[in-house]
């Protein structure tokens, strides 16, 4: 059943010279539970941005970096297609054609009638009426520790984990080039959700477990599944610099 637009809460935001509208269907995340685990902790999480409790001064401090410029170092295609391969050959990063997520964007780029496959952000908001598993969309997320904002396209609850999902549109001819330039962002993205999820978790819950995070790049053709621990993978292998 479809939720109505009665059961999202919306915020807006100005970081930077960029308008962001947080979403959050409340409905949706009700149905996970806001009382315990890491259902509960983003309820909070997101209970805090809804009530302006978001650090603004973080969003606009130049000593912060947006998670979206970070990037891989400039290297041959032949160094980043080894890197790829052995991610996956490490179970570090699974590629899929056909999950739950790639069949779910191609259904609403069909009730859009957009024969392109390659609508902008706008449709990701559909998600928030269209499937029960998505909670929020322009997720606000931060890092003192790393001194890193971001803005999360889609919040999605699935198989009692947070999945933290980044939208990336264009071809399919483009789409390896794409995903494996956002793998630092995006496991960026899941880091800091990590962090503010366990303050959550101890400050409400009173509990030392550590929050399970998921994330995922995704267009119409394919997504990229892995670990917010991707983050300092790539550091410690060279692949991007240091925060």
């Amino acid at each position: 059943m479809n939720s109505g637009s009665n059961d999202i809460v919306r915020c807006d935001f100005q970081h930077g010279k960029i308008a962001y509208a947080f979403h959050w269907n409340r409905s949706h995340h009700q149905d996970f539970g806001k009382d315990s685990g890491d259902s509960a902790a983003l309820w909070a999480h997101l209970t805090q941005i809804i009530n302006g409790k978001t650090p603004e001064s973080f969003f606009r401090d130049p000593f912060y970096q947006r998670a979206s410029s970070l990037r891989l170092r400039r290297r041959p295609p032949h160094v980043k297609v080894r890197l790829r391969k052995r991610l996956e050959k490490a179970d570090a990063l699974h590629i899929s054609f056909d999950d739950e997520l790639v069949d779910r964007i191609r259904e609403l780029h069909r009730n859009r009638g957009d024969p392109s496959y390659q609508s902008d952000h706008t449709i990701v908001k559909d998600f928030l009426t269209a499937d029960r598993k998505s909670v929020a969309i322009e997720v606000p997320v931060w890092s003192e520790r790393l001194h890193l904002t971001g803005h999360i396209d889609l919040v999605r609850i699935v198989d009692d984990a947070v999945q933290v999902c980044d939208y990336k549109p264009g071809s399919l001819d483009s789409t390896t080039k794409r995903f494996m330039e956002s793998l630092p962002q995006v496991a960026a993205y899941g880091e800091m959700m990590t962090h503010r999820l366990a303050s959550t978790l101890r400050s409400a819950l009173d509990t030392h477990l550590l929050p399970k995070v998921k994330c995922c790049i995704f267009d119409t053709h394919s997504s990229w599944h892995f670990g917010a621990e991707l983050l300092t993978t790539l550091q410690e292998s060279g692949a991007m610099n240091r925060l």
